[in-house]
């Protein structure tokens, strides 16, 4: 049992480095918790809270850096938000390490629809963009655990958001053979 538990040591501390390499794959996704205020034209403002479900697909053009695109799907209350985005990542520290440093620049297109049929105007097309800043923790060649903060500016239809993210996700990083 002990040469068992050494091996897996040995096998998981040498192999570390083919996650963020040139020509590999990123698929994965994140859950995100958001706080997010608003502010309308007509001076009124509101605050919301909801989790919003977004997987990710990406490739590194070069060692350390990912651009790719993502799905986002968001409910609350009587809205269903649907939208697609690409985003950039850059990692800071060495290939070979074991927990690494990111950076993500994102733009959503998103699609709300309200399930309420008194609302006249049940739907509108909003942008999102950001900035993520966080860290990977790699529990193998394949697989990477994501903790980050999210500061994310909306353009919706008929007021401006805010928001501020705390994001927890999961990379897996397939390589080019």
């Amino acid at each position: 049992m002990r040469t068992l538990f050494f091996f897996l040591v040995v096998a998981t501390s040498v192999s570390l480095n083919a996650q963020i390499t040139k020509g590999n794959w990123l698929i994965g996704g994140n859950g995100e918790f958001t706080s997010q205020s608003f502010e309308f034209d007509n001076g009124s403002s509101s605050k919301r809270e909801y989790l919003t479900i977004k997987p990710n697909v990406g490739y590194f053009l070069k060692d350390k850096f990912a651009v790719g695109s993502s799905l986002r799907y968001e409910n609350f209350d009587s809205f269903n938000i649907y939208g697609v985005g690409v985003f950039t990542r850059y990692y800071f520290l060495n290939l070979e390490k074991q927990f690494n440093l990111f950076v993500q620049l994102h733009y959503d297109f998103t699609h709300t629809v309200s399930d309420v049929n008194s609302i006249d105007d049940n739907a509108l097309n909003s942008s999102f963009y950001g900035i993520r800043l966080g860290q990977v923790i790699f529990f193998n060649n394949v697989v990477g655990m994501e903790f980050s903060l999210v500061y994310e500016k909306g353009n919706l239809q008929d007021s401006n958001s805010d928001s501020f993210k705390a994001v927890l996700g999961f990379q897996i990083h397939l390589s080019k053979n």
